[in-house]
């Protein structure tokens, strides 16, 4: 792919913030919407501020900014989610974090790493943080919080398996589980197709029993030195082990 040689990239924290069932407030309530909106962008840019990072691109409800540094970043998001989860009526908000190139135009940050940390938080919960593996492997450690592993997702239009982790904090509220947290990720085909095929050879040894074991075992016992005793204790032990198999999970 060819290079532009007037685009610029660089390496950066994206912060994308976006305020929860938005229209459906404004179509309830215009002015209360509009004055709820001006208190939590008070509450988010001076945390972003804060945090040594400024304000990249707004549009309506959302906002993209950026950070010289992961670890203010996350910390940044944490002190908008408890401040705002904190104040009575306060316009609630998604958070996503993610560290990654991207494209300067301007003032705006454009590109993957942008589209990628607006994913994280359209499918964050509301008032919760939701991070990517980079974000985990600079801030796990350095701040008064922990990182909750969700498992490798595709976002929505992303071609690249992602590590989702939820920021879990006192005042940031916490997905109950992963349903809840992003029902627009799916789980990468490659596991669904690993789950499907464990469990198609869990049932076919179920239903061939001890009989394709004893097969495979005279095929294995075959050779010079090996016999019947071989294969009668090797069938014992398949015997055993399909057995205990069984019992364990019948008790699950």
């Amino acid at each position: 792919m060819s290079q532009l040689p007037d685009i610029k990239r660089k390496l950066t924290t994206i912060l994308s913030a976006d305020a929860a069932n938005y229209s459906g407030r404004m179509a309830r309530n215009e002015v209360d919407t509009v004055q709820a909106l001006r208190r939590a962008r008070r509450v988010i840019d001076a945390a972003v501020i804060a945090r040594g990072g400024r304000i990249a691109n707004t549009a309506g409800d959302g906002l993209i900014a950026e950070f010289p540094s992961v670890v203010e970043g996350v910390a940044a998001a944490v002190t908008i989610q408890q401040t705002l989860n904190d104040t009575a009526d306060a316009l609630p908000f998604r958070i996503g974090v993610h560290l990654g190139d991207v494209i300067v135009e301007g003032n705006d940050l454009l590109g993957d790493g942008v589209n990628l940390a607006a994913r994280l938080q359209e499918n964050a919960n509301v008032g919760g943080i939701l991070v990517s593996r980079q974000v985990v492997d600079y801030a796990r450690g350095r701040l008064a919080a922990e990182f909750r592993p969700l498992g490798p997702a595709t976002p929505k239009n992303l071609i690249e398996e992602v590590e989702l982790f939820a920021v879990l904090a006192e005042g940031v509220k916490a997905p109950d589980d992963l349903a809840s947290v992003a029902p627009r990720i799916d789980r990468p085909q490659s596991a669904r197709l690993n789950d499907d095929a464990r469990i198609k050879f869990r049932k076919s040894c179920q239903r061939a029993g001890l009989a394709t074991a004893v097969l495979v075992i005279i095929d294995l016992t075959n050779g010079p030195g090996l016999g019947w005793p071989a294969l009668v204790v090797a069938a014992i032990a398949v015997s055993l082990v399909f057995k205990w198999r069984n019992l364990r999970d019948s008790q699950r």
